[in-house]
């Protein structure tokens, strides 16, 4: 009988622990497949002109959020697979937008320590600057890749758009950062 008793608390234990690890492993990615969920939202066809051409630049900002806040979590590999998406969705030549992520990557490799925990208007500025040289990047590869320098216009849209846009993301991505991934006391 004990024999039997022991059995299956070990059971229980090992069921607990599986449960722990998957759990784990989710709050984990969460932030991955939340940008991932984005990106795929900001890509939704709308009904008014602009939209087919200017967007914000959703895995720009959640890039930006999930390395200021929490770059543990949020790793080159989860920069590289936001890029990849974003390339397939967009009409930019392939590899346009891993580059400009890369590019803002790096940047908040040395620059992100500066943002980490200051008010929510100094991230917002550094997010404006940042995106602005990345965005200038991105500009530069598709103006080389047709050979011609192509309309700033757009580009300044956009980046406009992302500025003003990126208070609302970076909400929703705080929503997710505070109830879905709990660290480990």
């Amino acid at each position: 009988m004990s024999r039997r008793l022991q059995s299956i608390n070990d059971r229980t234990v090992m069921q607990d622990e599986i449960a722990e690890n998957v759990k784990g492993y989710f709050q984990r990615l969460s932030p991955i497949f939340f940008s991932l969920f984005l990106i795929l939202l900001s890509y939704v066809p709308l009904d008014f002109v602009l939209s087919s051409n200017i967007r914000p630049a959703v895995g720009m900002i959640c890039v930006y959020y999930w390395i200021i806040h929490r770059p543990d979590i949020f790793n080159l590999f989860s920069v590289f697979i936001l890029g990849l998406v974003d390339d397939v969705l967009s009409a930019v030549p392939t590899g346009t937008n891993i580059f400009s992520l890369l590019v803002l990557f790096v940047l908040l490799l040395n620059l992100g320590r500066f943002f980490n925990g200051k008010p929510f208007i100094v991230t917002w500025y550094g997010f404006a600057i940042l995106s602005f040289l990345t965005f200038l990047c991105k500009w530069l590869i598709v103006s080389i890749y047709y050979g011609q320098f192509l309309p700033f216009v757009q580009v300044l849209f956009s980046y406009l758009f992302s500025v003003t846009a990126y208070p609302i993301l970076s909400l929703f991505n705080a929503f997710i950062q505070n109830y879905l991934i709990q660290d480990e006391a």
